[in-house]
């Protein structure tokens, strides 16, 4: 678990902070023992693990992003070390598909598995819908539309535009949870080097 300012988060926050990590970790464990199979069809399964991981601690969940939204929060959910151990366990996803991108490529693309997969997150801690069946077709969308964009990638234009979204997601990824929305990022417009990952 990365650090925070533990003494100004309420007991319950830091209860739903430990299950949050948990989840993590879990997740990790589900991606290194995925079978194989194509990138789009092993991210749905990961996607669809994530949240049913989730389910039960939905309530708390809830309480807890919208915690996080503070810039007062003392606690980041979308940056700093949680990004880095999803969106490197998003990378292993990448690499041991059948269908596998090799680096720099699976790096790029593992930031955006990682950024879809918090904006699935979200939508499902708001979604009204009867089970969440509205995330469900969600999910679903997702796998064909990597499917399609996994198909593409002989375009230059498809692999362009992955480094792109890479490059302006990855200092936000990366930047200390603590403290970082008061300062200037002095990476900011010099997004040259964005592979997130640092073995």
């Amino acid at each position: 678990m990365q650090a925070e300012a533990g003494d100004t988060l309420s007991r319950q926050t830091r209860k739903n902070l430990a299950q949050y990590d948990q989840f993590i970790s879990s997740i990790e464990a589900k991606i290194a023992e995925l079978p194989p199979g194509p990138l789009a069809d092993r991210y749905h399964l990961a996607l669809t693990f994530a949240l049913a991981a989730l389910s039960s601690e939905r309530g708390a969940m809830q309480a807890l992003f919208a915690a996080a939204m503070a810039e007062e929060a003392g606690f980041d959910l979308l940056r700093g070390e949680r990004a880095e151990r999803l969106s490197r366990a998003y990378h292993r996803l990448v690499l041991a598909s059948d269908d596998a991108l090799s680096d720099p490529k699976a790096l790029e693309l593992s930031i955006a598995l990682y950024s879809f997969h918090m904006l699935a997150i979200l939508f499902w801690l708001y979604d009204r819908s009867p089970k969440q069946a509205a995330t469900r077709k969600l999910l679903t969308l997702t796998r064909e539309l990597f499917k399609l964009l996994r198909s593409l990638f002989f375009l230059p234009m498809v692999p362009q535009g992955i480094t792109k979204l890479a490059e302006i997601l990855r200092p936000e990824l990366t930047r200390a949870s603590e403290g970082a929305a008061a300062h200037d990022d002095p990476r900011d417009g010099e997004h040259k080097d964005f592979n997130i990952h640092r073995d």
